[in-house]
């Protein structure tokens, strides 16, 4: 019976199918078998014959023997495939061996459908009308792989052959997922050998992110100023975790000015997952075809890798935070103020500690349960993180107690902000099923030559149970002789004095 077309009515022409078989008789099978579909059918003894006729005629579909003599089947597929003019044309592989090598290959050539030869009488006609259903008969379409037919197939080959090498070098990346930015950096030393874009950038996401990468061969501002990253998509709260490589081609002209131009983004991806994205940008100029396809083809082949490096991270910051709160853990804490004080040290700045402690958090438990408890917590820990700057580090030192590191402050900056955190944490609203009200102690303490880590943290612990002996929901400084009832700590208005005006600027300076 006639096939129809998308309608369900007769169709207007009927569909063109080229038959490639070397073997006369079976050609012969296989176009009586397909006449009864009534389809406008056309012979080919080889694919070199065949490769001639697609460049003289448009075909809706190629039946094809694989194993045929110089161009095979599954490279007669492959070329097809690989002609954006052709790459819509059904295809269907028919073979007579049956290794596993020829079926796995058959599969993957690219082909809609494979069918065993011994097969063919009763799956030949079902797998065509299941090709051709919704479809109406192609219009002619320019192919643009030109030449002879093993020209054609060396063009293809040549494609596919480069594919699989950026594939493969996309895959060595593996070695550097243990650094973000070294990754990033190598991500985009390999696109830049097969991209001839003036500005590539790598966004990932993740545990560690979000960041960028960038590689500019174009114009760049002075200083890496602002407007360079604007230009290129990046917000301003990114440009810390922003690397750069500038390496100037005079072919992409000179200046200071970014120019933002064309540009496509190329999602990475895996299992319906968004990682990140390369970004292309074209600057002055316009990117050609083969660049944007292979940051298509880079972006897709990083998927995996991409996700890697986000399980290498993930797994290491379980190992650095606290599973309730998020915030980093006690061991992480240690040696994060060893690292502070030295730099503190190294550069003649302050340092301050502070620990926290919620007020009454046994008698929390113990009337609103445990799960409220976990929720006071959490929401401690983010509005710790939340009021603090944004070098500050705050950690969860252990059961209710949390950790602030104030870095590059001094003492008077410390107090203010300190009693600022108290004063927000007593007016925080109240959590599910909890208390009314919450509030918190701190003890602080200051870095001073010949202190250690240690003895800073007692200090602060000390001022910290003084807090508790004098009522809660104060602030106590180590080494301070502080009278019986609570002092209250004012916030100076800049011009007050220049020591006010430089605490104060310590105080904002989040």
């Amino acid at each position: 019976m006639p096939l129809k077309s998308r309608q369900g009515s007769a169709a207007p022409e009927r569909f063109r199918v080229l038959v490639v078989d070397d073997s006369p008789s079976i050609r012969h099978r296989v176009v009586e078998k397909l006449r009864t579909l009534n389809l406008d059918i056309t012979e080919a003894s080889s694919a070199e014959e065949a490769l001639d006729l697609t460049l003289e005629r448009t075909f809706d579909l190629v039946v094809s023997d694989v194993e045929m003599d110089a161009i095979t089947g599954v490279q007669f597929c492959r070329v097809l495939r690989g002609d954006p003019g052709m790459a819509d044309i059904a295809f269907m592989l028919l073979t007579a061996a049956s290794g596993a090598h020829t079926r796995f290959w058959g599969r993957n050539a690219g082909a809609d459908v494979y069918i065993s030869k011994d097969d063919m009488d009763e799956q030949l006609l079902p797998a065509v009308e299941d090709l051709m259903k919704g479809r109406t008969p192609r219009r002619s379409r320019v192919p643009q792989l030109k030449g002879s037919p093993l020209a054609r197939v060396s063009a293809v080959l040549d494609h596919h052959l480069f594919d699989v090498v950026v594939q493969s070098e996309v895959r060595r990346l593996m070695n550097y997922v243990n650094d973000r930015i070294e990754f990033g950096e190598q991500v985009l030393a390999l696109a830049a050998e097969v991209i001839g874009c003036p500005y590539l950038v790598l966004h990932l996401l993740g545990p560690g992110g979000p960041t960028y990468s960038i590689r500019a061969r174009g114009p760049w501002p002075q200083d890496n100023e602002l407007p360079g990253m604007a230009a290129l998509g990046i917000p301003e709260k990114s440009l810390g975790a922003a690397c750069t490589t500038v390496e100037r081609d005079p072919k992409f002209g000179d200046g200071h000015d970014v120019v933002g131009g064309p540009s496509q983004t190329y999602d990475i991806r895996v299992a319906g997952e968004t990682l990140g994205a390369l970004q292309v940008f074209g600057g002055v100029s316009t990117c050609g075809d083969n660049d944007m396809r292979s940051a298509e083809l880079i972006a897709d082949a990083l998927g995996v890798v991409v996700k890697s490096l986000f399980l290498i991270e993930e797994t290491r910051l379980l190992a650095l935070t606290d599973g309730l709160t998020g915030l980093y853990n006690r061991r992480h804490a240690t040696k994060r103020l060893e690292e502070e004080i030295a730099r503190a040290r190294r550069n003649n700045t302050g340092l301050c500690v502070a620990m926290c402690d919620v007020d009454h958090f046994k008698a929390i438990n113990d009337e609103f349960g445990h799960g409220a408890g976990d929720r006071v917590l959490q929401q401690i820990g983010a509005s710790l993180s939340e009021y603090v700057r944004r070098n500050d580090i705050v950690a969860r030192w252990g059961g209710e107690e949390f950790l602030v590191i104030f870095s590059e402050i001094k003492l008077t900056a410390a107090r203010i902000v300190a009693e600022r955190l108290r004063g927000r944490l007593a007016n925080t609203p109240q959590v599910e099923d909890g208390p009314e009200k919450i509030s918190v102690s701190i003890g602080l303490s200051m870095l001073r030559p010949g202190i250690t880590a240690d003895a800073l943290i007692e200090e602060a612990d000390q001022a910290l149970y003084r807090a508790k002996a004098r009522g809660r929901n104060r602030v106590e400084v180590a080494g301070e002789e502080r009278r019986s009832k609570p002092s209250t700590i004012m916030v100076r208005q800049a011009g007050e004095s220049p020591q006010a005006d430089e605490d104060q600027r310590h105080v904002d300076g989040k």
